[in-house]
């Protein structure tokens, strides 16, 4: 006899309703967060340096999914499952929020290098110098389709004010910077930071009810489900680049940057499940026929409708507590 197969497919949320205070708390103790670290040693005794770029990355969009297979099926992709697909969508941010946040970020940045005793130099200074008007800038925001840590992301990148944004995504605009650092004999520092406005839970399982009945009577079910969590994320990769040389393996050229996520976790606004018509109707005719089939599939659509100040407050802890980690690792230098 056939086993029977149950299907049940979720995309819950982990924080709902809506933001009634400061929405950013609980931040991750930024001590305890690994570090990349790439030749620190140039940095050594370099107390005076140039800001050449500041980037912010801020992701509005992305996707999770989960799925759960039968166990009498292996190694296929096809047969009986259960999959869970959640799309989420960060809204109600203005252009001018994400703005005043790279510029803060930016003055947090440059406050706290001159607060570990390094002199930041005029970024006009360096504009100034020869082989600097010939790098290639980029129109702002910048909206590349997709950004390495994370996947099926929108993202929207802005440099401060002050600043033209210039090294992503040519690395030959790299390579010319520090050819330019060595002709002043004066480190330039490029920072970029890419912002996550939620986290991800994902859980796929099978259970078997083994007193069900003789073998192959029992009931099998297959849960998959993605949670969908508001929280405010400094990703991994984020950091800072430090150029003394152009391009060259030997190159006295390193990094800093993040190995694990700084989260500020908090409601900062509502979530709203804004899942198209379409994929309604999908969905219904999936679980229909997966009655017959055995497999079924879901998908949700998540907005997070963010209070922009709320959302301001959260990025701007996350990031400065990125900063302290950073300038405190740059300060170690020996």
């Amino acid at each position: 006899m056939k086993h029977l197969m149950v299907m049940t497919l979720g995309a819950a949320l982990l924080l709902g309703g809506c933001a009634t205070g400061g929405g950013a708390t609980d931040v991750k103790d930024s001590k305890s967060v690994k570090l990349d670290t790439h030749k620190l040693d140039v940095m050594a005794g370099k107390k005076q340096i140039y800001i050449g770029n500041v980037g912010v990355t801020f992701i509005t969009e992305d996707s999770g999914s989960a799925k759960s297979s039968s166990p009498m099926i292996r190694h296929s992709s096809a047969g009986e499952y259960a999959k869970a697909n959640l799309k989420a969508y960060l809204t109600g941010v203005p252009e001018d929020t994400f703005r005043e946040i790279t510029d803060g970020i930016y003055a947090d940045l440059k406050a706290k290098l001159e607060a570990n005793g390094y002199t930041v130099l005029s970024y006009a200074q360096l504009q100034q110098q020869k082989g600097w008007s010939k790098l290639k800038t980029l129109e702002q925001p910048y909206t590349p389709g997709s950004m390495p840590f994370s996947k099926k992301s929108a993202n929207l990148t802005y440099a401060p004010a002050s600043m033209d944004l210039v090294t992503a995504p040519d690395i030959n605009n790299q390579f010319k910077i520090g050819d330019i650092a060595k002709d002043m004999g004066i480190p330039v520092l490029l920072a970029h930071y890419t912002i996550h406005f939620a986290y991800f839970g994902e859980d796929a399982d099978v259970y078997h009810n083994y007193y069900g009945g003789p073998t192959g009577q029992g009931t099998t079910e297959l849960k998959a489900s993605v949670t969908l969590g508001q929280g405010i994320q400094v990703l991994a990769g984020s950091g800072v680049t430090f150029l003394n040389e152009g391009a060259g393996t030997f190159a006295k050229n390193g990094h800093i940057r993040l190995k694990d996520p700084i989260i500020v976790k908090g409601a900062y606004g509502e979530n709203e499940d804004t899942t198209s018509a379409g994929w309604k109707a999908a969905n219904a005719l999936s679980s229909t026929l997966g009655f017959f089939s055995g497999s079924s599939s879901k998908t949700t659509q998540i907005s997070v409708n963010a209070n922009p100040a709320f959302y301001e407050e959260g990025v701007l802890i996350a990031a400065t507590a990125t900063n302290d980690r950073i300038v405190s690792e740059l300060a170690t230098a020996k």
